[in-house]
């Protein structure tokens, strides 16, 4: 996949917003095989995408995404020391707190770099929201004028709500950050208070707005959904070392594996949103609770029997990309068969 995925976007040689994405699965592949050139074909995506960079997010073609790729190809090939630094002095805060193209992706890139000082002032930031009623609310300029949410609304998922600056900050309390346990606890008991049982077992609204739930159907997703709020409730458990957010973790995810009729994404192998992204989860899930390694099994056989020689890249994605394309699957099944996470997974927030 990742040598298909390289010819044909060096070929086309067309810029766009998803190269730096695309550079982290050539830093992961040159880990397993330094001399096989991966590197070089990490950072022909890499360059690609400094025409593109937008000002500061991480899945959307800006500052932090590009600067996380350099991070793990420097990691691997000791280069990028001056455009790291760029990055550096030029990321910043800004008013969007969420993990695609806001502060939490800020914050993932600060993760992989020695900027303590960048690394507090995003948690003020993210501290800050979290003391809202409801913490990190969407004002009513930034929703939609479709959805008809005239006072705004909290988002309970982890690529746009309240889970990922959750497992971002319990993420950087274990690396040393002045996080407040209070802010990590207030947030992780506000999803817990979200939750709802149904048929199926724990699950969470797409949102809050006021005394409404806003109803989302159900999708086992990285993007949305129980894996990737359960992922962030385990993780703050973990830092927190309180283990009743570890168990609501847990058993939400446990019995969501459980009903397959319930996880709503199709057969799609891409990782925002598919089979992918809740193979990712449960992968995570399993390194640490032997009970989740043969659903993690049984989800893995099905995305390879899902692989098509005759497609251009192997499998039917949304193009190339990270988040829906064919990057994305091939960095998912490095990951999940590698014999230890791989730094490259990081900036999804699960481990």
């Amino acid at each position: 996949m990742a040598a298909r995925l390289a010819l044909r976007e060096t070929r086309d040689g067309t810029a766009r917003p998803d190269h730096a994405g695309c550079a982290q699965l050539y830093a992961a592949l040159h880990g397993l095989e330094p001399e096989a050139g991966w590197d070089e074909i990490g950072h022909r995506f890499l360059e690609s995408g400094l025409t593109t960079a937008g000002p500061a997010g991480l899945f959307n073609g800006g500052l932090a995404g590009l600067g996380v790729a350099a991070a793990l190809l420097k990691g691997r090939t000791g280069r990028y020391g001056n455009l790291l630094a760029k990055v550096d002095g030029a990321i910043a805060l800004v008013e969007n707190h969420d993990l695609i193209e806001g502060v939490t992706g800020v914050g993932v890139y600060l993760l992989m770099r020695p900027s303590p000082s960048k690394r507090q002032a995003v948690v003020r930031s993210l501290a800050k929201a979290a003391d809202g009623d409801p913490p990190f609310h969407v004002p009513p300029h930034r929703v939609p004028q479709a959805w008809s949410l005239p006072h705004g609304y909290a988002d309970c998922g982890l690529a746009h709500g309240v889970a990922g600056p959750l497992a971002l900050l319990a993420l950087l309390s274990e690396e040393h950050a002045d996080v407040p346990a209070g802010t990590i606890a207030r947030i992780a008991d506000w999803l817990r208070d979200a939750a709802h049982t149904d048929e199926w077992g724990i699950a969470w609204p797409a949102g809050i707005a006021g005394r409404d739930r806003l109803p989302s159907p159900r999708r086992a997703s990285w993007c949305y959904g129980v894996p990737g709020i359960a992922r962030a409730l385990w993780l703050a458990g973990r830092a927190l070392e309180e283990p009743g957010y570890q168990e609501l973790a847990r058993e939400a995810m446990a019995a969501l594996l459980d009903h397959p009729e319930a996880w709503g994404i199709g057969d799609s192998p891409n990782l925002c949103h598919g089979l992918g992204g809740l193979l990712l989860v449960t992968a995570a899930f399993a390194a640490d609770d032997p009970g989740f390694a043969a659903p993690a099994g049984n989800l893995l056989d099905r995305i390879l029997d899902a692989f098509d020689p005759d497609l251009p890249l192997g499998f039917d994605t949304d193009g190339p990309g990270l988040l829906t394309g064919a990057a994305g699957v091939a960095l998912t099944l490095l990951t999940v068969t590698g014999d230890r996470p791989d730094p490259a997974a990081r900036p999804f927030l699960v481990a």
